[in-house]
């Protein structure tokens, strides 16, 4: 899981979280957004939880 930045064409931010499944190098989730706080990331993950079993670790960059 990490963040991704990257801006509009008027220069605005876009925040975007990635989960991806490192065994299946599969997309689980892209989240853009103008700002993803901790409980935003809490409800995503809770989402994710519910939709797929839940990993043995979770690997962040950084």
């Amino acid at each position: 899981m990490d963040f991704v930045f990257d801006r509009t064409a008027e220069g605005r931010v876009i925040k975007n979280l990635t989960v991806v499944d490192d065994a299946t190098h599969e997309a689980v989730a892209i989240v853009p957004d103008r700002a993803i706080d901790g409980l935003s990331l809490t409800r995503i993950l809770d989402h994710l939880a519910i939709q797929r079993d839940l990993p043995s670790a979770i690997r962040t960059d950084n």
